[in-house]
């Protein structure tokens, strides 16, 4: 019997039972005790990938893409896929196959998930857009599920993920316009429910502490991924009336598009009265002229290192994470101060 058959004999939802089995406290303790019973009545056994354990052959990888909101725009899609394309590669040199969802919404996503372990059965697993707190993490730590992240929560807990060094990402930046005399540095940031975007606003913090320039509160937005005209006015704003800003650091490529459209507003010629540098900018390089100067971002190698990691058998005993190092790719947007 499998989970979808248990529900339907219980009348409940296969989310509901998944839940159940679980433990989850969103779940009545009535109803937990109920689906045990009928689990243990009709012999079900919440592990239902314990032939491929057994075998410790693995034959497919899961993915779950997400299509709404800003996922479904050209920028993300175009992340995802070079992603996607890394773990196929890894994964067709193994002979393993690469079975994707879509997920229409957050809850959708979840639901996913749950589709790839029970009716696929499933028990390898790649999840990427982390946030600080992620009920992902804890539903496939519940299922003891082999799974890598791209990206990580804010409490960096015991399993394994691939992610840009922020940390050092931003430092790269912060020197890199130092020595062309910016001291004017305004950031862009993203939703702080993203942990990176945390990560790169404490290493911007820090990193301007370090080279003794004072924190200016009004050089300093977080806009969101979904409203790119509020991002566009906010910045436009923020340009107006901060006339000594000299650079821009875009946190990721939706605010760059912003920034761009902001500067062309406001009459400024990029790399010569304002200066752009966002992160791998490959999609949004030649969206100005000349192109938008960006920290390295291989999104590619990150999902081949993701496939490295999951197929590893060092997983079942610890935690792997890998970082790959940044350098700045120069493409003309970034001046110097005189």
């Amino acid at each position: 019997m499998n989970i979808k058959e248990l529900a339907k004999k219980l009348g409940l939802s296969i989310t509901t039972v998944s839940r159940a089995l679980g433990g989850y406290s969103d779940v009545s303790e009535k109803t937990r005790e109920r689906v045990k019973k009928y689990a243990n009545k009709y012999q079900y056994s919440p592990n239902p990938y314990a032939s491929t354990l057994a075998s410790g052959k693995v034959k497919t990888v899961g993915y779950v893409l997400p299509i709404y909101g800003t996922n479904t725009s050209t920028l993300n899609q175009g992340n995802f896929f070079q992603f996607i394309s890394g773990m196929s590669e890894e994964l067709l040199s193994e002979s393993i196959q690469l079975q994707i969802l879509f997920a229409k919404s957050e809850e959708e996503e979840l639901k996913s998930y749950e589709k790839l372990i029970f009716e696929h059965r499933i028990q390898n697993i790649v999840l990427q857009n982390v946030k600080t707190n992620d009920k992902r993490i804890e539903f496939l730590n519940n299922y003891k599920i082999n799974y890598v992240a791209w990206g990580k929560t804010k409490d960096k807990r015991n399993y394994s993920w691939v992610d840009l060094d922020n940390d050092k990402a931003i430092e790269i930046i912060i020197n890199y316009l130092i020595k062309k005399n910016h001291s004017h540095i305004s950031y862009i940031n993203i939703s702080e429910k993203y942990n990176f975007a945390n990560e790169r606003k404490a290493s911007f913090l820090k990193n301007l502490k370090l080279n003794k320039i004072k924190f200016n509160k009004n050089y300093y937005a977080s806009v969101k991924l979904e409203e790119p005209e509020k991002s566009f006015e906010i910045i436009k704003k923020m340009l107006t009336k901060n006339k000594k800003i000299s650079a821009i650091i875009c946190s990721t490529e939706f605010s760059a598009l912003s920034a761009i459209k902001a500067c062309d507003f406001l009459n400024y010629k990029i790399g010569k009265d304002i200066s752009i540098i966002t992160f791998d900018g490959a999609l949004v390089r030649d969206l100005s002229s000349p192109p938008i100067t960006a920290v390295s971002f291989p999104v590619k190698e990150l999902g081949k290192r993701a496939i490295n990691i999951l197929l590893s058998k060092k997983i079942k005993n610890q935690s792997i994470t890998f970082m790959p190092k940044s350098e700045i790719i120069e493409r003309g947007s970034v001046h110097t101060v005189k």
